[in-house]
């Protein structure tokens, strides 16, 4: 990979607001995952609903980033950028105090549904505040530190709320989640304030074509969106197959266990190591491409693995998942930084929701398809074909990049042979 460059991981928290906008963010992330097995237990251990009520709940968590996100992030980008931080997480202390006493499953899917639609506002806002409280030189430590937020956060949340179920009941991982959110409100009301556009400013700024526009406009932007959201369709192929795949490989369910662990060990691992070791940020994209590479063999190896190819021992389950963690972070972190660095503040919340919208529609038809595959191939012939189509993505958008940048240097020669001869 490309020579490290050794920076500090911290270096943003040194500035007061990201700080605060930091701390926000690990206590809303935290209360996002806090009640994630508690809707599924809700809805399948306390009211019996079966596979199409879970369908239903990860259609209302993705649509509101597909058919929302996008529009209100144009529609908002008018109003006050910390207020609207403030005023979301708020939003989502209500919300979140709901849930504990939602009576039957359609109020359950209004309400995360709500929730969602909050989520998918915020994070773009969020998304435009790190460029304006961030120093660009920093840019990289602040993705990978909110990586590091996501990637701790999903692991550690679900299972507090797990805990607290079994402890408590089932409304204890709502209400205090709903505390939390309340704590990121209070957090987020120490950021410096910001406007935003006026309303003649903001229709010379243009909606979400005119966001769509700049994205296909910028080389580099548009080559991160397009591959980050192929891989995220490849991932969600087979994210719902990892217990089919435990299964057929003889692990129990403990055995599964420790692999998504191991999965998000590695990405926290990965975020701090693309934070403290930035050499990447001269070309993002192909660092990106190179470890989406070394990711899908890893993944036909684990579908290799599954269909009795290598033996089912789990002390070489977990460091092959750890691994597969540490690569995903190692093209988020760079991600991150590639949507800040190539947007302005006036385009990075409109650029930024139809990125995640791209990401999120995945999650509607992808999930479908791996399974229908599963039932044809099996668990491990799916992982073996996804790594397989990994690979071959990122060899293709890598050579891409190399292209334009070859074609690039040659137009440069060019125009520099043509101005010394005259």
């Amino acid at each position: 990979m490309e020579r490290a460059k050794r920076t500090m991981l911290w270096s943003p928290l040194k500035e007061r607001g990201f700080r605060q906008l930091f701390l926000g963010q690990v206590m809303a992330d935290f209360a996002n995952w806090l009640d994630f097995i508690a809707l599924s237990a809700l809805i399948v251990y306390a009211w019996g609903h079966g596979s199409m009520a879970l369908a239903a709940l990860s259609v209302c968590i993705g649509a509101p980033y597909v058919l929302l996100g996008p529009l209100l992030s144009v529609r908002l980008r008018s109003l006050p950028g910390k207020q609207m931080l403030v005023v979301c997480s708020l939003l989502h202390m209500v919300v979140a105090c709901c849930l504990a006493w939602a009576p039957s499953l359609p109020v359950l899917l209004a309400l995360v549904l709500m929730k969602t639609s909050i989520t998918a506002v915020f994070d773009p806002v969020r998304q435009g505040a790190v460029k304006r409280l961030v120093e660009p030189a920093n840019l990289a430590q602040a993705s990978s530190l909110s990586q590091m937020s996501a990637n701790l956060t999903k692991i550690f949340g679900p299972m507090a709320g797990g805990a607290l179920m079994a402890w408590l009941g089932t409304k204890a991982p709502f209400l205090l989640s709903g505390g939390l959110y309340l704590l990121s409100a209070a957090a987020l009301c120490f950021l410096p304030a910001w406007s935003g556009k006026a309303e003649q400013e903001e229709k010379r700024a243009g909606g979400l074509r005119e966001a769509w526009r700049f994205l296909l406009g910028r080389a580099r932007l548009k080559a991160a969106v397009v591959y980050v959201s192929a891989v995220f369709f490849l991932i969600f192929l087979y994210d719902g197959l990892f217990v089919l795949l435990a299964q057929e490989a003889g692990l129990n369910e403990d055995g599964f266990g420790l692999m998504i662990g191991a999965v998000g060990v590695g990405s926290v691992g990965g975020a701090v190591a693309a934070g403290q070791w930035s050499g990447w940020q001269r070309h993002p994209i192909a660092h990106m491409t190179r470890w989406g590479i070394v990711s899908g063999l890893l993944i036909v190896v684990v579908g290799l693995a599954a269909m009795g190819v290598i033996p089912p021992v789990l002390l070489f389950w977990l460091p092959l998942c750890a691994a597969i963690g540490y690569c995903g972070a190692q093209s988020a972190v760079p991600f991150g930084y590639v949507l800040q660095t190539e947007t302005t503040e006036e385009t990075i919340g409109p650029v930024s929701a139809l990125a995640n919208a791209l990401q999120t529609s995945s999650m509607l038809i992808a999930p479908v398809i791996g399974a229908s595959l599963a039932a044809w191939w099996g668990a491990g012939s799916v992982f073996a074909f996804v790594g397989c189509l990994t690979v071959g993505i990122a060899l293709w958008t890598y050579s891409r990049m190399k292209q334009q940048a070859g074609g690039s240097a040659a137009t440069v020669t060019e125009a520099v042979s043509s101005g010394e001869s005259a």
